[in-house]
């Protein structure tokens, strides 16, 4: 496995074996490239250069390549799948947040997008969200698409709920406060308070000391001080048992890929408020789980905590009878039965040209 990392900064790049772990041999690459997606195809081309370059002097040669991102590493991809032959396998994931980006703002690469759509073998939808738009610009190929929601520890086949106390959460890494909606979500709930002032919020996660007091400039500039508290970073234990005795989880972020914390929430038993056309919308149209809001969206996030709020019973019952329903879509088991069927039926193919996997 190679895993990729950009940086801005053509001094601090590496490539580095990093040895194997449970026979999974991972190599670190920082490649260099400039921010904005600037000259983002040829800065992939050298990835892609690089690589081959290594695995020749590792005489090795992939049966399936899989990039992790569609409209980035995909470009490094396709270069390697061109230089090493049709019968190397591609598979590659689309994220709604970086994805995106290509599509909508860099026309001139939509061309490039659909032939690495048209090359590849299977590609997964890591955001549901953003299929529609992705075939606005790319057909569809059913037989190749799939839904791959990323996955979380807590899974489990028996939702169980238990009351709850007088105060919501949200759960984010401070120090990307402002791609997490963070502001308007603390507009949002003041505007919530005026009518509910006995009901408080935990803001849970990691931030540096500017980002803390950046957001303890907030909530006092908003009259918050007595109901929203900063609880800091907790590790996933901490956080699985604290969450069922929430109202719900609120996070309304711009342009998520996915978010994994929505799930964490569901699996402990509470509802959330998650945003429109973004994070884990597209999973949910099936399941009374919460409300979805606009991101930004100031006066819907404080209708959405008056919506938690007032029908928390009831969510919280559809959510334990959606249990199983829940659970066979985001099994972490089931995803990867999938995912190892499709390497499998891949590698069944016949081969042109035989050669080492």
């Amino acid at each position: 496995m190679i895993s990729l990392s950009r940086s801005g900064n053509p001094v601090k790049t590496h490539f580095i074996d990093c040895g194997a772990t449970d026979n999974v041999r991972v190599i670190a690459y920082r490649y260099f490239a400039p921010p904005m997606g600037l000259f983002l195809a040829s800065c992939m081309r050298v990835v892609a250069r690089r690589v081959a370059a290594f695995l020749e002097q590792e005489q090795l040669l992939p049966d399936i390549i899989h990039a992790h991102k569609f409209a980035f590493e995909g470009i490094s991809a396709l270069w390697l799948c061109d230089r090493l032959g049709q019968d190397v396998k591609l598979m590659v994931s689309v994220r709604g947040e970086a994805d995106r980006k290509i599509l909508l703002f860099k026309p001139t690469y939509r061309r490039l997008m659909r032939r690495i759509a048209a090359r590849s073998d299977r590609i997964y939808h890591v955001s549901a969200w953003f299929r529609e738009t992705f075939h606005t610009y790319l057909p569809e190929q059913p037989d190749k698409e799939r839904l791959l929601p990323n996955i979380v520890a807590n899974t489990t086949t028996e939702v169980r709920t238990r009351p709850a106390g007088n105060r919501f959460t949200s759960v984010f890494n401070l120090d990307i406060r402002r791609r997490k909606g963070a502001s308007a979500l603390l507009k949002g709930f003041a505007q919530f308070r005026h009518s509910h002032p006995d009901i408080g919020l935990d803001l849970i996660g990691p931030g540096s000391p500017d980002s803390v007091e950046a957001i303890d400039q907030e909530i006092t500039r908003l009259g918050l001080q007595d109901s929203v508290r900063l609880l800091g970073p907790m590790d996933s234990d901490a956080l699985f048992a604290a969450l069922p005795g929430y109202l719900g989880m609120a996070l309304l972020s711009h342009n998520e890929t996915f978010g994994m914390v929505y799930l964490e929430a569901l699996f402990a038993g509470i509802p959330i408020a998650y945003g429109k056309d973004t994070g884990i919308d597209g999973y949910l149209d099936d399941v009374q789980a919460g409300v979805s809001v606009r991101p930004g969206d100031i006066r819907g996030i404080a209708e959405a905590f008056e919506k938690l709020l007032e029908k928390n019973a009831y969510f919280r019952k559809e959510i334990a009878s959606s249990s199983r329903l829940l659970h066979d879509r985001f099994n972490p088991e089931m995803i990867g039965a999938v995912y190892r069927q499709d390497i499998e039926d891949l590698l069944a193919i016949p081969q042109q040209r035989s050669h080492a996997t």
